[in-house]
């Protein structure tokens, strides 16, 4: 018996999915002569004993037409669709290039657009893959602002130098953090329900920017069985689900866990996020630095391996935060504030929580600091404060990794480290 075409093969220039549409946009009556010719499975046609001569004279002279017709417009619309996409998207980033030569801050530009961040983002992406440079400010309030290069150090300053700047107005001389590390996404120990809590105590209590310490991901190796153990979803898994909110920025350092998925499969885990996620600001792996007025804050994270120096050597930075140890010490060493950021997941640590750092200034400088220790429970609980003045010599020199303080030390006994001092701070 000759063999018949399946209806996929009868239209082979259009998709299954397309031929399905039209099959379900069919009368009852048309459905049951698709039934008759073809039988139950499509893709396995078997012609009943019931078909007719009148039925074949229907099926061919009238319906096959019919969803040709159907087929076409429906191919005709897509095309059209897609050319609009297309001019508009086209019109949007000729638009967007013009607003560049001002200076306007996210929110201002999506407003001016009438685009959501995500198409934002897009659009941002498809002009550096142009080749178009544009400068990156970012603001203590949670903003960022892009604007036109016109001088070479513009564009050294905002896009090519390491150190990360935030930007707070001259007046402001107080600032308050929200800390986080080692996250491991993609670990069956991962909370990221408490990930998503910090997100809201951040918004609850006016924080804008969030200092994470790294091991965004879990990566290949680790305690834990890995609920997601291909790499790239992982990286998936995490820019779906890490929280957005237009008014956080988060600045990060990459971990070990990050690093090895470049290892594994030359997938830059940082330009990724520069990439897909804005609001995310990694400044590098194991070490990167943000500005902050006249002063600096060092983010840390010791990687053993892979040829990572154990420090960044140009750093004098008067606050160092340490990623990687998943607990809470905070100890002054070499003139400098050193603080480890408990994990907010289970991985060696029964109690995930987070820190909130509030620094003041004077002169541009950071001079004391409030550390609270915070865990997430039934309700957002403090379960220490530590108030630290910082030595007014800027002479310190860094610890190559974490001999210089005692990381057995914990402070949630409210132990005084050093002198400490009433904060200022509001």
């Amino acid at each position: 018996m000759k063999k018949i075409k399946t209806i996929y093969e009868y239209f082979s220039e259009y998709t299954k999915e397309d031929i399905d549409a039209v099959l379900a946009m069919l009368t009852e009556e048309e459905k049951e002569l698709i039934t008759l010719r073809y039988g139950d499975d499509l893709e396995n046609p078997q012609t009943s004993e019931y078909w007719t001569i009148a039925d074949s004279k229907r099926f061919y002279g009238t319906l096959i037409d019919k969803i040709k017709k159907i087929l076409a417009k429906k191919l005709a619309d897509e095309k059209r669709q897609k050319n609009y996409e297309r001019m508009r998207e086209e019109e949007l980033m000729s638009s967007l290039f013009s607003l560049l030569r001002e200076e306007y801050s996210n929110s201002e530009l999506c407003e001016k657009l009438n685009i959501n961040s995500q198409q934002l983002c897009k659009l941002l992406t498809d002009l550096k893959n142009k080749g178009i440079a544009y400068a990156t400010k970012y603001y203590y309030d949670g903003s960022i602002k892009y604007g036109n290069i016109t001088k070479l150090p513009a564009f050294n300053k905002y896009n090519i130098n390491p150190f990360k700047e935030i930007i707070m107005n001259g007046n402001e001389n107080s600032l308050k953090l929200l800390l986080i590390s080692d996250l491991h996404l993609g670990n069956e120990l991962e909370r990221i329900d408490l990930v998503n809590r910090a997100f809201n105590y951040c918004i609850k209590n006016g924080i804008n920017i969030i200092l994470c310490g790294g091991d965004f991901i879990d990566g290949s190796f680790g305690k834990g069985n890995k609920t997601i153990p291909d790499l790239y979803q992982q990286i998936e898994y995490f820019l779906k689900n890490y929280p957005y909110d237009k008014n956080i920025l988060t600045f990060g350092v990459a971990g070990d866990h990050d690093l090895c998925v470049l290892n594994k499969l030359s997938l830059d885990f940082i330009e990724i996020c520069k990439n897909s996620r804005p609001d995310i600001v990694i400044g590098g792996y194991s070490n990167s630095v943000i500005n902050i007025k006249n002063d600096k804050i060092h983010l840390f994270h010791r990687i053993s391996y892979y040829g990572v120096p154990y420090r960044f050597d140009a750093v004098k930075a008067p606050i160092v935060l340490h990623g990687h140890y998943h607990k809470f010490v905070a100890n002054m060493a070499n003139n400098a504030l050193h603080i480890c950021i408990p994990s907010i997941c289970e991985i060696r640590n029964m109690m995930p929580g987070a820190l909130e750092l509030n620094i003041c200034f004077e002169k541009g400088y950071i001079v004391n600091s409030v550390i609270k220790h915070l865990y997430f429970g039934t309700q957002d609980i403090v379960l220490s404060e530590l108030r630290l003045m910082l030595p007014k010599e800027r002479n310190f020199s860094n610890a190559e990794d974490l001999n210089a303080i005692d990381i057995n030390e914990t402070s949630n006994d409210n132990k005084v480290l050093e002198k400490s001092i009433n904060c200022d701070c509001k």
